[in-house]
């Protein structure tokens, strides 16, 4: 028994010999791996290159020949804050597929992504994001408060992807609702005016920036339980110098009150409500 004792506690220390042995080759390692560049490259080279969809507003707006939207206010001025210019390459593929990994983009196209980078699992599981900026999910937009969808006709405009479309169908289905699909923002909002649909429910920044542009319809939350989902910027996994400079610029931007403004420029009404919504006593 006395030797047996011995025995295990031989093995017990050449184990515990062997994995601080192992410890300490995997910090020696590390100290070995090339330093992350991504913030110094981009500034030796003095530009940064950022991928965005073609078009969709408030983030992105095609409609303006010199460019313009929100996210691409938002990335002028981190540019200009990291003191290299910026230029900008349009992929269809943002906003119409869910995964970032179906979107073909590379390193050698872009640094950043941008332009409605939703901070989701699955997003995070091919880019790493920025800390978000804007607030986003599922939202209904009306001429006046709306208590129930019993019975009633509402249009339904996707936008942004990665936010539960089926889960969002099957709470308006059992709420009664008659679910009519658009296929953009100014076919939502014609429907509304037109009395076709008695509200619209879409992804949130564009029912705010539906509720700014027509200032007396109202817009509120969808329930909490449909989800709610971060905006962020999108950047390659790995680079850590980078996504600490953009971090730190968007925060002093949401400090100085730059966000704020875009949020006024931008027609992105505040969100005050969640679904449903009564009307006011008189």
């Amino acid at each position: 028994m006395a030797e047996g004792g011995k025995g295990t506690g031989r093995r017990a220390v050449r184990g515990d010999i062997i994995s601080a042995l192992a410890v300490a080759g995997l910090a020696l390692g590390v100290s070995f791996l090339p330093p992350d560049t991504s913030l110094a490259l981009i500034r030796d080279s003095g530009a940064i290159r950022v991928c965005i969809p073609p078009n969709y507003p408030p983030l992105i707006l095609a409609s303006d020949p010199r460019g313009g939207g929100y996210d691409f206010d938002l990335l002028t001025e981190v540019a200009r804050r990291l003191d290299v210019r910026i230029s900008f390459a349009a992929n269809p593929a943002i906003t119409r597929d869910f995964n970032p990994r179906s979107w073909g983009i590379t390193r050698a196209q872009c640094q950043l992504v941008a332009g409605g980078v939703v901070a989701s699992p699955t997003t995070r599981s091919f880019l790493d994001t920025s800390p978000s900026y804007l607030e986003t999910g599922w939202a209904i937009v009306s001429p006046g408060p709306i208590g129930s969808l019993d019975g009633i006709t509402v249009g339904f405009f996707a936008g942004l992807s990665g936010l539960d479309r089926l889960g969002l169908s099957r709470y308006l289905r059992e709420q009664g609702a008659e679910i009519s699909v658009v296929s953009s923002r100014d076919a939502l909002i014609e429907g509304i005016e037109s009395g076709r649909f008695a509200a619209g429910v879409t992804e949130a920044l564009t029912a705010r920036t539906i509720a700014g542009l027509v200032e007396e319809w109202t817009v509120a939350w969808m329930p909490e339980s449909l989800g709610r989902y971060e905006i962020a910027i999108g950047l390659w996994k790995g680079d850590l110098t980078l996504k600490r400079a953009v971090a730190a610029i968007v925060a002093d931007l949401r400090r100085e009150g730059f966000l704020a403004e875009l949020d006024a420029k931008y027609d992105i009404a505040p969100i005050e409500g969640t679904f449903p919504v009564e009307a006011a006593e008189p």
